[in-house]
């Protein structure tokens, strides 16, 4: 292992490990007011390490969405991550290292592909792999704080927790709107087909989600093209 490349690995996931942090100290917050054990909040971040993913999963659990829903949404909005790990994996100084390679996959996230895409060519274990584990560190180190934090928080306040996957999300269009205005049509297909499945033919929340987002991600392959997509990249 190269330690000047562990060293700029830690570096590196420094600045993400603290946006993790206090992100996941809300979704603590939140696994707490849905009636989840400390154990069971922990679990739920050091197994999954999915961000956006797990809030929605936390959302469809509290609207009384099946398992199997829960978990194809879930797959379907980390979906992303396969295309991101296989990218970086393609990158890899040492391709034979199965473990390595795994690990790679398991800890690929917005944030720390976006650091590693700008480090050149060829990327190594020994920067890759603290630059995830400090991402990781810090998303498990908050939800466990915030599980914590809850024990000394008034049961209103606990109760708001669930709003933050509506402030995460409005933060995330907001961006993206910013750079490119299809955006709009694109959440609102989806708000208009999600509406319609619920309260006009009253399928389940889960149900609902799983379609709107399949149809919407159809539209958007008709609306966008290619350089928009590389640009938004």
């Amino acid at each position: 292992m190269n330690k000047r490349a562990i060293r700029e690995g830690i570096h590196d996931g420094l600045p993400i490990f603290l946006g993790y942090f206090t992100t996941a100290l809300a979704f603590g917050l939140l696994t707490r007011s849905s009636g989840f054990s400390f154990v069971e909040g922990v679990l739920t971040s050091i197994t999954n390490f999915a961000g956006s993913g797990q809030f929605l999963m936390m959302n469809l659990y509290n609207g009384g969405a099946f398992m199997l829903e829960i978990v194809l949404s879930v797959f379907f909005i980390n979906a992303r991550y396969i295309f991101m790990s296989a990218s970086l994996s393609a990158r890899l100084e040492d391709k034979k290292s199965v473990i390595g390679r795994i690990f790679v996959g398991a800890g690929t996230v917005d944030e720390a592909f976006a650091v590693a895409s700008f480090k050149g060519e060829k990327l190594s274990y020994s920067y890759l792999i603290p630059l995830m584990a400090t991402c990781y560190l810090g998303w498990v180190s908050g939800t466990a704080v915030g599980f914590l934090v809850g024990n000394i928080l008034p049961e209103i306040v606990q109760s708001a927790a669930v709003i933050t996957i509506y402030a995460m999300f409005s933060s995330l269009f907001g961006n993206e709107v910013s750079r490119n205005v299809k955006a709009v049509a694109v959440v609102g297909l989806s708000a208009v087909l999600n509406s319609l499945f619920i309260l006009g033919m009253g399928l389940s929340t889960g149900l609902s989600f799983i379609m709107s987002m399949l149809i919407v991600v159809v539209f958007a392959c008709f609306i966008y093209s290619d350089e928009e997509v590389f640009d938004n990249e």
